[in-house]
């Protein structure tokens, strides 16, 4: 039998080849898994923009906060069968079966898009993309782990490069379509067909990235690896609390506060989100570089600038800040989710990077959850999304100083930085 049909071999010519560090330090496996990645965002970039806006039109804020928990809660579960799973079976089908529910709770929303029954759909999208996501850390990780952690971050985060560019097409083409009067469910209905267009990419262009020796050895370990994670996996989690929680009290409204505090118009809003993303993606190489040479110093940068962001949503107002704060914001958000994911790969054994990366995924969405009906439910009694995103500043940069600590007490192993 060819070699080629064992997805689980690694030691031969062409999968040395297919890792081999290339253009912007990404293997052709990467560039190809970066490509199926780009797809797949075009097909939520294109409508999650005005997603909470669309939904205030016709719904209450708990409403909306139990929508948006609900939708996480599908993450945990994404979270806690694809990391398992993908340790198992492997990373490529895994990616690929991921967006099937996103392609089924697309359409149903589009044609159906009645309480209770969204919380259902936008859940379904979210289960898909939260395992796309975590595959998209899963391959490069175990890259990573074959070189010995050769620059964590720049694999992870340029791997994400040409998703952001789309994130960043994505509100602009949205825009444009609602101008020629185009509605929220013919946007829905074109993410649908690309969610499609996506199952068909992943399964043409990845290859499997987990080797045979690596599976076997997670197969013959403990199926739930709590224990074979380490003291400083969970002291990085016990860090990421406060700063995960005023993240998901206040990203899901960002939408709400820009229409409507800020006084920005919806095709304006979509236009700064644009802007966001494709700064995040221009910046991507050069906070890499920075970020490997000392990802503890990353993190810490990228928690306190979003804290400084939270902090200036709720203060600020017009077009013309909003296109600053969004340019500024790239900055810090590239840094922290690159160095956040690289410190987790680093502190755990090759054999449970995925179920570490899952198990993350799945303690941070417990905190999302509440957080989110957190930040409905001051949004409801207070009325003002101001307070809201004043107060996720403020739980963002306390935070910081207990993460401060936990960051000079754990060791990261040296990393070599390749140019």
């Amino acid at each position: 039998m060819d070699d080629r049909d064992n997805p689980g071999i690694v030691d031969n010519t062409d999968e040395m080849a297919r890792k081999k560090p290339g253009r912007l330090g990404l293997s052709s496996n990467l560039w190809r898994l970066a490509a199926v990645l780009a797809i797949a965002q075009f097909s939520t970039a294109l409508w999650k923009w005005e997603f909470s806006v669309f939904l205030e039109g016709f719904l209450e804020p708990w409403q909306m906060g139990v929508i948006f928990s609900s939708a996480t809660f599908t993450g945990l579960v994404a979270s806690i069968f694809s990391g398992y799973i993908a340790d198992f079976i492997g990373r490529r089908l895994t990616i690929a079966l991921g967006f099937i529910p996103v392609s089924i709770g697309l359409f149903s929303l589009a044609y159906f898009p009645v309480w209770p029954f969204i919380p259902v759909q936008y859940g379904l999208v979210w289960f898909g993309m939260s395992t796309s996501r975590l595959m998209a850390r899963a391959i490069p990780a175990d890259e990573i782990a074959s070189d010995e952690g050769s620059n964590p971050a720049r694999r992870l985060m340029m791997v994400m490069m040409p998703l952001w560019f789309v994130d960043g097409l994505g509100p602009l083409v949205g825009s444009i379509l609602f101008g020629a009067g185009f509605e929220s469910r013919d946007l829905h209905l074109i993410g649908a067909f690309c969610a499609i267009l996506t199952f068909v990419a992943a399964i043409v262009l990845v290859k499997e990235s987990l080797g045979s020796e690596i599976i076997k050895r997670a197969r013959a370990g403990p199926k739930i690896a709590i224990r074979n994670l380490g003291r400083y996996y969970w002291l990085v989690a016990i860090g990421m609390v406060g700063f995960t929680f005023s993240w998901m009290m206040s990203i899901p409204l960002v939408g709400n506060i820009c229409v409507g505090p800020w006084g920005v118009d919806r095709i304006t809003y979509g236009l700064t989100w644009s802007l966001f993303s494709m700064t995040a993606a221009m910046v991507m190489y050069p906070a890499s570089t920075f970020a490997d040479r000392n990802l503890k110093a990353a993190l810490l940068v990228g928690i306190v600038g979003n804290g400084v962001i939270f902090l200036w949503f709720s203060i600020g107002s017009g077009a013309l800040m909003m296109y600053i704060l969004n340019f500024v914001w790239a900055i810090p958000f590239v840094l922290f989710i690159g160095a956040e994911r690289s410190i987790i790969v680093l502190v755990v054994s090759e054999e449970t990077k995925g179920r570490a990366l899952g198990t993350y995924d799945l303690l941070m969405g417990l905190v999302g959850m509440v957080a989110q009906l957190f930040g409905a439910m001051i949004w409801e009694v207070t009325d003002s999304l101001r307070f809201v995103y004043g107060l996720a500043g403020t739980i963002a940069i306390v935070n910081s100083l207990l993460l401060f600590v936990i960051l000079v007490y754990i060791k990261l192993p040296k990393n070599r930085a390749e140019t």
